[in-house]
């Protein structure tokens, strides 16, 4: 079965402003932050990981919880 929710890695630009009198500013800075994506919906759960890492370790949870827990046989 695949898993309903996954980590989607996003592009985050960091750009730096600059002073009153300042004739040059720091470029911008390219980095990523991870968001976890709903399969079934294509949306997305939560407010974003800044590293993939916990990303990951939350999706798993989600999968575990969402998984479908196998059928008890009834004895009675």
């Amino acid at each position: 079965m695949e898993d309903i929710f996954v980590v989607k890695r996003c592009n985050k630009i960091i750009i730096h402003g600059r002073r009153a009198g300042d004739s040059q500013h720091d470029p911008a800075e390219a980095k990523s932050w991870f968001r976890i994506r709903d399969t079934r919906t294509d949306g997305f759960i939560g407010d974003g990981y800044d590293a993939q890492d916990d990303a990951e370790r939350e999706c798993k949870r989600l999968n575990a919880a969402s998984s479908p827990l196998p059928a008890r046989q009834f004895s009675g």
